[in-house]
């Protein structure tokens, strides 16, 4: 089986015509822009969120909220063999619960900023992961860009510095996520060709719940979002990235084909930076900024050169 796919083809259900022709419309321009605009925001929303909740309950409250919106919105039920299960659980654990919490942690000693350009790094990671551990044959063109793409990342994350001279924790739990990311995602491939993007989808929310809410209780306290400064953000993450980004992603795939689906993804650096300056002032230097224009271009090359 083949393990690897552009990050957009594993949010298609498994009901994509690659080289079908489809054709832009004014909805699906504004469909990318809510996505990725609602994914880029996620970072944002996390570091508002820290001013009361910590890390643990963020991640928990974000898929709490998430889980319940997408059960409520899709009641249809999906049948998965018990056999399955395995995979579901290492999905809710390696694609939510895990990189939710590291990424708020990430941001405790981060900008916002810096983490979404890191997230960039995650096609990276897929593409790595399905050469090492899935041993998905790859031309000598795609081992170029799957290493320039980590020049790309070393940038971003560490700027010139030296790695183990000046280590950046929070840079590195970020970078952890976006590994997780790379695992799950090549985990969730087969899942949503054979049971459909959203019903996997739901059952991994389940269980993602279920996890995070144990790595909550030896953690810490069970505190409530506040009105004042957490409500909204946790909503955001919870009913925006975690629910309607997802929903939203899906049916533009369905709308416009995998290949012009995937802009989504490589646009979402953007949006995190744009965020963080207009309201955070947070700075992103020219270094980091190099880095992820070497990462997005190094993943969208990656992902179109054919086997």
């Amino acid at each position: 089986m083949n393990h690897y796919t552009n990050p957009s083809t594993l949010l298609d259900g498994g009901s994509i015509v690659i080289n079908k022709d489809f054709s832009l419309k004014i909805v699906n321009y504004l469909q990318m822009l809510l996505t990725s605009a609602l994914w880029g925001s996620s970072f944002l929303m996390m570091k508002y969120a820290l001013v009361d909740l910590n890390p643990f309950q963020i991640s928990f409250y974000r898929i709490l909220i998430g889980m319940i919106f997408i059960n409520i919105i899709f009641i249809k039920k999906t049948p998965f063999p018990k056999n399955t299960h395995k995979n579901l659980a290492s999905i809710g654990m390696l694609w939510m619960a895990l990189p939710f919490y590291l990424f708020a942690k990430a941001e405790e000693t981060i900008s916002s900023s810096l983490a979404g350009l890191i997230n960039g790094s995650t096609p990276i990671f897929i593409g790595l992961i399905a050469v090492l551990i899935y041993k998905e044959n790859i031309t000598r063109m795609q081992k170029f860009y799957l290493g320039l793409g980590f020049v790309g990342i070393y940038l971003v994350s560490f700027e010139l510095n030296n790695f183990l001279n000046d280590l950046n924790i929070g840079a590195l739990l970020a970078l952890i996520a976006s590994i997780s990311y790379g695992f799950a995602a090549n985990i969730v491939q087969p899942l949503i060709k054979d049971y459909g993007a959203i019903p996997t989808l739901k059952i991994s929310l389940r269980y993602a719940t279920l996890f995070s809410f144990i790595m909550l209780l030896p953690n810490s306290d069970i505190v409530l979002p506040s009105i004042s400064d957490s409500l909204f953000p946790i909503l955001l993450l919870g009913i925006g990235s975690t629910g309607i980004a997802f929903v939203s992603f899906y049916n533009l795939i369905n709308d416009v084909g995998a290949v012009a689906g995937s802009i989504t993804v490589y646009i979402i650096p953007i949006f995190s930076t744009i965020f963080g300056f207009v309201f955070l002032n947070e700075y992103t230097n020219n270094i980091q900024l190099i880095g992820i224009v070497i990462v997005v271009l190094s993943a969208y090359r990656f992902s179109k050169i054919k086997n």
